[in-house]
This record gives C-alpha cells, structure tokens and sequence, in this order.
C-alpha cells in the first residue's frame, strides 16, 4: 500500500459485502467505510448453511444467537450428513466439535485398530466413540446443559438464510454504526499511473475516491479480475459440478422436518442438498452439464423431490469453481465469489468470506501495509481455499459407486495430483515410522470422510508390522490391541450422553423456547 488505510470502499452488498463491512467498523472505527450496492444486480443468496467456525467471528462482533437467528429464519447445525455418496442406501457424517480422544493410547488411530482387527464394526462407531454431539445428531435434539466433550458455544453451527443474514447485517449492525451506504451502480474503475485502483466511476458521473477497495461483487469478480487482470484458476478438472438448480420446500411436519443437520444426498450426476431454516427447507441440486442437461437435471431433482416439488418456482445458478492468483493486489481485496468459489458441499462459502475477513482486520492492524503483509494474506488464502478443494474432492473420489457415467468419471478419472492422493499414505507412513501406536491423524474432518468412505490409513499388513516392531521378531502381541480402558471410557461417555439426550428437547421445541419466542 502506498499510504496509510484511512477510507475503504466495498463494492458490492450481499452477505460478502455486509459480513465484511460489518466487522471492518466494529474493528476500525476511526476508518471511513462506505459500501457500494448496484440496484442492478441480483443477490445470488443461494448459501444457507455454516460450520461451527462461524461463532467466532459472531463473537467478533459481540452477537448472541437471539440477537440475529430470528432476523434470518436460522436454526441450528450440529453436522453434515451424506447419503448415498460412499454407495446407494448408506450414510455417513461430518460432526462438529473437537474430537474427544480422552484415555486413547494414540488418539483417533485407535479406533482405527479396532476396525482393523473387527472389520464388522460399523464406521459410524467412530463418530458416537470421539463426538458427544451424535446422540443429538441422530434424535434432532438441542441440549440444555452441559455435554461432556462438547462446547455449546464453540462447536454448534447454523442454518441460515444468508440473504437475510447479510440484510441483518445492514439495517440492525453496520448502518446503527455509521457504516456509509450508496446504491450506485460502479459504471467503470478508474487506475492511476502504478495501477492502483485510483476511483470508481458511479452512475451519474460521480467519481468516489478511496484508499482500499473491498471487491464483493461475485462471480464478475469486477476490480480484482477485471479491472486488474489477475488470472482465475479453475478447478473444473477436480470438482465438474458447475451448476445448481436451487427451490425453497414448504414443510410436511415442521418439527421432525427440523433437523440438525444438512443433508446432502448424492444423485446419479451429482448431489442434492436439504437445509431446514424454521420457515421451509432450502433444497438444492448441485449438477455438472459434462453428463446431463440441464432440463433433465431439473426432472431428476423433481423425481428426487416427489410430489413436494409441485408448484415450487426453481432457479438456476452458475457454479464457478476455482479461485483467483491472489486475494489481495495492489489496493484490491476480494471477498466472497470474487475471490473464489467451491462447490456448496462443505458448507465453505460463508467460511471462506469470514476467513478472508478476519485475516484482512489482523493486516490492517499494521501501520504500513507492506508488500510481506499482502504476500502473507494471499498465502493464507490460497492454503485455505486448497485444503478444502482436495478436502470436498475426496468425498466424491474415493466413493465406491460406478452405477452412471458420472460416477465412473469421479472415481475412476479425476486426478487430484501426487500432493493430494498421497494424504493416505503419508497417515500409513506416519503409523509404521513411529514403530508404537502414537501420533494421532486428526487432519481436520479428513478422517471424518475417510471412515465413511471406507478408507483407514491402518490395515491388517502394517498392524502386524508395527506389532512385530514393538515386540521384537516373533514375540508380537496377539489379540485385541486396543485398550481395554478405552472401550470402557467410549461405552460409558455414549450412555452419559444419551441420558442428557433423551431429556432435552427437540430442536424445533429448543427454538422456540430460547430463539422465537413471539
């Protein structure tokens, strides 16, 4: 940057715009902020759900749940579910929270033993063994005290209306703050003679000077691509999925249909996705045109739907799956679908707008931006947006499914690159090298999608390896290797947990005692 940062433009409204405006004045309140919004331009509001990360930069700016959940029809999340992705008629999930490795020898790697020793065991055993959430999960429950191993405030997420949460955002947050807002349409981007981004030519020839300028203006990605020319990379070859056909669903039984989970259930071209706010279901199918039309999309997310999809008056979103050289250049920051996009499978939209927001506010903490700062914002970005691409990769990748061309193509010839494919042998590797059972392989949700997907980083082979390691040549340990403490510690926490479970409340119940009250 060529000067201090005393005024910041943000072009464009919607949730990018407004969550980034919004914790921009809270942080810096001495920075004049002015948000541009054209009329002309539509909202794509199609994101509806979050992970549990959210809450912290909810308590960036100091919200509690019922300040903003009944603006925004939210509810709660407690994880994602997927069905039919790893084969027709099985599920699997992603739970939030930390997982709870309390009285393991090697973390998560012993369940992995245990598996490996008693193949009959039922992956979902590992999400009831290391998240107290599951009990919930399953019966679509909300606690109302404390569940061991589990952080109310930390680890929940929601299901949310993004349209409405970005209008929240506006009216009840950033304009009470002196937040400045012009609904002008930008007609043309003014450069100096370095490149810099100098004005914005606003419809009747005003011209509005500033010193950084927040690009959310979505997919046309208009000051950061092109204006300035940074070049996209799509990730079309890794995750095909490039459209969306997206339609509100009234509820049959608002109660039971109020779950605390997205689902998504794989089709035979891609997947759909199923969000319960408390007015409706958000449903979507998410689709790549390389193996259907989108007329026959349409017709087999209605099949999908049944007789609920009658009179629903559908949408059709572009997907733009890829993301820019750089976040930050020159006086340009892009925020949301500007900078990059992944495919809604993981929730990662509003994660990403959020994860660039809060590292934009710990740069301009800096006197003087300088160029190891901007150098050091990209890199976070970039790293962020290609974990969760091979992340969101492997949950089609490695599934077992070959019943439509589609299916065949994701597994049989997407090809993720030597970085990526060899994450299951690096686990392997790390297993046998240890020479003992340590080093627990919490990478995140990795594993999460690895159990359901059938895929452990131990098997049979390199267990009698290790054995024969530890023990000496000929003197390996017969038997069950896991501790016999540790299923006794998994048996007890799941029955603990169940007692709280079965006395709380519903999560429509929970609702509307503690969020909608009226």
């Amino acid at each position: 940057m060529k000067k201090r940062i005393k005024k910041i433009a943000i072009v464009g409204g919607g949730s990018a715009g407004w969550m980034t405006a919004a914790l921009l004045c809270r942080q810096f309140p001495q920075i004049d902020i002015t948000l541009i919004e054209s009329p002309n331009v539509p909202i794509i509001g199609v994101g509806e759900s979050t992970l549990g990360s959210i809450n912290y930069y909810l308590g960036l700016l100091g919200l509690k749940d019922e300040d903003w959940m009944p603006y925004c029809n939210a509810t709660y999340k407690l994880a994602i579910k997927f069905t039919d992705f790893y084969q027709k008629g099985e599920e699997f999930y992603y739970p939030f929270g930390v997982k709870d490795t309390t009285n393991t020898t090697a973390g998560i790697n012993d369940w992995f033993v245990k598996k490996t020793q008693h193949p009959e065991t039922h992956h979902n055993d590992f999400y009831d063994s290391f998240y107290s959430c599951m009990p919930f999960v399953y019966e679509g429950r909300i606690p109302e005290e404390p569940v061991p191993g589990f952080s109310w405030k930390n680890d929940s997420a929601y299901q949310v209306d993004a349209t409405l949460f970005g209008q929240f955002l506006k009216d009840q947050y950033c304009l009470p703050r002196g937040v400045k807002y012009l609904e002008r349409h930008v007609d043309g981007v003014n450069l100096d003679e370095s490149g810099y981004i100098d004005s914005l030519s606003l419809r009747d020839d005003d011209n509005f000077e500033a010193d950084l300028f927040v690009d959310c203006s979505g997919f046309q990605s208009l000051l950061l691509e092109k204006t300035l020319g940074v070049n996209f990379t799509s990730f079309s070859d890794i995750l095909p999925n490039n459209w969306a056909w997206a339609g509100p669903i009234p509820f049959q039984d608002q109660e039971r249909e109020t779950t605390v989970v997205t689902n998504c259930t794989a089709l035979d071209n891609g997947w759909v996705w199923n969000i319960p706010l408390i007015n409706r279901t958000g449903n979507g199918y998410v689709f790549s045109d390389k193996f259907t039309t989108k007329e026959a999309a349409l017709e087999e997310f209605k099949a999908h739907l049944g007789p609920r999809s009658e009179g629903v008056d559908f949408r059709l979103v572009e997907i733009r799956n890829g993301v820019h050289d750089r976040c930050w250049y020159k006086n340009c920051v892009a925020v949301g679908l500007s900078y990059g996009f992944l495919e809604p499978l993981e929730s990662t939209g509003l994660l990403l707008i959020q994860e660039a927001i809060v590292k934009l506010c710990e740069t301009l903490h800096n006197d003087m931006i300088s160029k190891i700062h901007v150098d050091n914002f990209n890199y976070y970005m970039k790293n962020t947006v290609e974990h969760f691409k091979i992340f969101i990769a492997y949950h089609f990748t490695m599934s077992a499914r070959r019943d439509t061309p589609y299916w065949r193509y994701m597994t049989e010839e997407v090809d993720m690159g030597i970085d990526t494919v060899k994450i299951v042998g690096d686990y392997a590797y790390k297993f046998l090298q240890s020479h003992e059972l340590s080093g627990s392989i919490a990478e995140g949700g990795m594993p999460d999608i690895f159990v359901g997907m059938h895929q452990s980083p131990i098997n049979s082979t390199q267990l009698a390896i290790t054995n024969e390691i530890m023990s000496g040549h000929g003197k390996g340990k017969t038997g069950d290797l896991l501790d016999p403490l540790t299923q006794m510690y998994w048996d007890q926490k799941k029955r603990r947990v169940t007692n709280i479970m079965n006395r709380s409340p519903s999560h429509y119940q929970y609702l509307k005692k503690h969020i909608y009250k009226n």
